[in-house]
């Protein structure tokens, strides 16, 4: 268990992180569209946590490698959603 928590940790930031990238890139905007769509991407969140430990264990406990697969493996399902979102 103890080893898990780091992973259970960068899954979260990650998710952190994602739902920063469109803020970053469209500005103020973003958030009247997270107004409407909020429970969409607060459904990602456990899914990024799972993803940061099944990462963290496929990577045999490496935590540079499982924090860098674990980035951009929620930032892509963050962006897919986003553009799916978006129409």
């Amino acid at each position: 268990m103890g080893h898990c928590l780091g992973a259970v940790v960068v899954g979260f930031i990650s998710w952190l992180f994602a739902l920063a990238m469109p803020m970053l890139i469209y500005g103020s905007n973003t958030l009247f569209f997270f107004i409407y769509t909020w429970p969409f991407f607060l459904a990602l969140m456990p899914v990024a946590v799972v993803v940061g430990i099944a990462l963290h264990s496929l990577m045999d406990g490496k935590l540079r490698y499982s924090i860098v697969f674990t980035l951009v493996t929620v930032g892509i399902m963050f962006g897919a959603l986003f553009m799916w979102l978006l129409g």
